[in-house]
């Protein structure tokens, strides 16, 4: 049994129940989920998670069916339980036995024992259970599984893989360093590249998607049952209300979605997608029928089903890229790949840092635990890489954030041919790792060589259809009115160009300059840098 230190779990980031329960379903999942069926989904029947057997293990003979509650209680050893819990406990109970009526072991998971008192109250309840066999875990059970496959985790809640916000943040200031020249985060421009990372990482643009379209097929459904009956024949009622019914359903699904998103509940929401909505033929023949009938709610009906197609495709693109675990952005010289891997792994308002790390630190015949070691948590150097992606992954987890990996410049290690062997290595580890997201840039000559096959690439062309917005988010930074100026802009489609026109145009940002200030040609603006260089 491993020794842990409990008060530096109480000081983690988060709510101490919910990393409890997180942590209580990792040692299960970790443990035995290769023996069974294991399921851990949002409002689940009475418990948080569960394992079906299907061969036997330590922890039972196959057939026999786990659910586990955990519950962390604020309360000293040798405090009873109020009535309150104690009837939630028992409600738990009834629930289970109702929604999961072949469940063969309830387990009551605490942190401290159980008083003699409650313990006689709580195996009291077999009577209800009835062939359900009851028990109590505590802390003890934790610790107990801790050792072997559960291991990293007492590194990752209790003791030197611990990453809080904080150290995020440092660690990021720190990485960004050396490029910190060519990051300008106070001009930052969005591009398309960026916006699909976003989502791959679950952000918020992810969710206001899903309330804009969840929204739209709300309405759709309140005007069907507004107009029913008068509008539509009565031969036509009851389909009608069953494709109301429909919409309400999916609606709920896409609630359940974006609840499960803002939560980074991944095992949750792949289980959401396995089971989303699909169209039905009933539903096309109902909008024949209204037609061919002349209804007045055909028109409006038809607006439904393309708001119901919409967020179908919407869910199934979300799925897609939530399902990425490691994606390649690709693209030339001055692009902004570094810019743009410097912006995704910096805090925002409501998620930490990520990991940001440089392909150049990677010497031949390293490997990717070499790489691991030049980030240090905790005033130590990370063991390997599995340590770090589980002590980000952790850290994710509290935050309930997908956070960013990011390797910036495969192209510029020692010796770029070994990154194809070793990205293949750790995508089987990024399965473990569902809070993680790994980000690789590089050069677009380099990507057969270093990139495993099928690897999910975005490419970056320039500012492409956001050069305008970042022309003028560059100009008001640096303080140039553009007003009737010829722009070259070629040389402003990507943020290098941009960057060095508006370095040479208004070097100070003293003042508001205008076109006499800009340079004429593409050889005046390197001219100017370079007397700016060296004076």
């Amino acid at each position: 049994m491993v020794n842990v230190n409990w008060d530096a779990f109480t000081r983690l980031p988060g709510a101490a129940t919910y990393n409890f329960e997180m942590l209580c379903r990792h040692l299960m999942h970790r443990h035995y989920a290769a023996y069974g069926d294991f399921k851990a989904t949002a409002n689940q029947a009475g418990i948080e998670f569960h394992l079906q057997l299907d061969r036997p293990c330590a922890l039972g003979q196959a057939g026999r069916w786990f659910g586990w509650q955990c519950r962390w209680y604020e309360l000293p050893p040798g405090r009873a339980i109020t009535a309150t819990r104690r009837a939630k406990i028992e409600q738990a109970i009834k629930t289970s036995l109702r929604d999961l009526p072949g469940l063969t072991d309830w387990i009551l998971w605490t942190r401290h024992p159980l008083t003699a008192g409650d313990q006689k109250w709580f195996y009291g309840l077999q009577s209800i259970a009835g062939s359900m066999r009851l028990t109590l875990w505590t802390s003890a059970n934790v610790e107990e599984h801790l050792a072997g496959p559960g291991e990293l985790y007492s590194a990752t809640y209790f003791g030197d893989l611990v990453l809080t916000p904080e150290d995020l943040r440092e660690l990021h200031e720190r990485s960004v360093a050396p490029i910190r020249f060519r990051w300008l985060p106070e001009a930052h421009q969005p591009i398309d590249a960026e916006r699909v990372l976003q989502q791959m990482l679950g952000g918020s643009r992810a969710q206001a998607q899903l309330d804009v379209a969840g929204s739209a097929l709300e309405l759709a459904r309140a005007e069907l049952l507004r107009r029913l009956p008068a509008d539509v024949p009565p031969d036509l009622h009851e389909p009608t209300e069953a494709f109301a019914a429909f919409l309400g359903s999916v609606h709920e699904h896409v609630r359940a979605v974006k609840t499960s998103l803002a939560q980074a509940d991944w095992k949750t929401l792949e289980e959401l997608f396995s089971s989303s909505p699909r169209l039905l033929p009933e539903h096309h023949a109902l909008l024949r029928r209204l037609r061919n009938a002349r209804s007045p709610l055909a028109p409006p009906a038809t607006n439904a089903l393309d708001d119901l197609r919409n967020i179908l495709t919407l869910l199934k693109t979300l799925n897609e890229q939530l399902s990425v675990r490691m994606v390649a952005v690709v693209a030339d010289a001055g692009n902004g790949k570094s810019h743009l891997s410097a912006q995704i792994t910096r805090a925002g308002t409501d998620q930490p840092a990520g990991i940001f790390l440089q392909g150049r630190q990677l010497a031949a015949r390293h490997t990717l635990d070499d790489l691991a070691r030049t980030i240090s948590i905790n005033g130590r150097p990370c063991p390997n890489a599995e340590s770090l992606l589980a002590a980000l992954d952790a850290a994710g987890e509290r935050a309930q954030r997908r956070l960013p990996l990011v390797i910036d410049g495969l192209n510029e290690s020692e010796d770029p041919r070994q990154w194809r062997n070793l990205l293949s290595s750790v995508t089987t580890l990024l399965a473990r790792y569902p809070h993680v997201l790994l980000v690789c840039t590089l050069r677009k000559a380099f990507t057969e060589e270093c990139l495993p096959a099928g690897t999910r690439q975005l490419v970056i062309e320039g500012f492409d259809n956001d050069r305008a917005d970042a022309i003028d988010r560059y100009f008001a930074w640096y303080r140039i009115d553009g007003t009737d100026a010829d722009l070259p802009e070629t040389l402003l489609d990507n943020p290098l160009g941009l960057r060095l026109f508006c370095e040479v145009t208004n070097p100070d940002r003293a003042d508001v300059v205008g076109i006499e200030a800009m340079p004429g040609s593409l050889a005046a603006v390197f001219d100017r840098y370079l007397e700016q260089v060296h004076t």
